[in-house]
């Protein structure tokens, strides 16, 4: 496996940030990262938000995912046949960064 994208967010406050990250769809993933900061009390969450998919068709599908009821400390999944991936960064207060890597195989 090789390293595909290395991505980083951040926030202060009550906020939400969003990365997408461009995927071939022929090819297979594994997205992780993790909160690497934590400053303050407050709630922070990692997650994948929307997944879009691609079959060579005419159409790209995507889904939605935005649970908040997970726990969103880590996150490490495997992705076949997706064109995109977005991942989320929501945090109440305090200062939070998280940060992982998408692998390629």
């Amino acid at each position: 496996m090789d390293w595909h994208y290395w991505y980083t967010m951040w926030t202060t406050g009550t906020f939400t940030v969003s990365l997408t990250i461009p995927l071939d769809w022929q090819r297979s993933y594994l997205v992780t990262g993790g909160l690497t900061q934590t400053d303050g009390a407050d709630y922070a969450h990692i997650y994948i938000s929307t997944v879009c998919s691609y079959d060579g068709g005419d159409q790209v599908l995507c889904g939605i995912r935005d649970d908040p009821d997970d726990s969103g400390l880590n996150l490490i999944e495997a992705l076949g046949g997706a064109s995109s991936v977005t991942l989320k960064l929501r945090t109440t207060g305090g200062r939070h960064r998280a940060e992982g890597f998408v692998f390629v195989d």
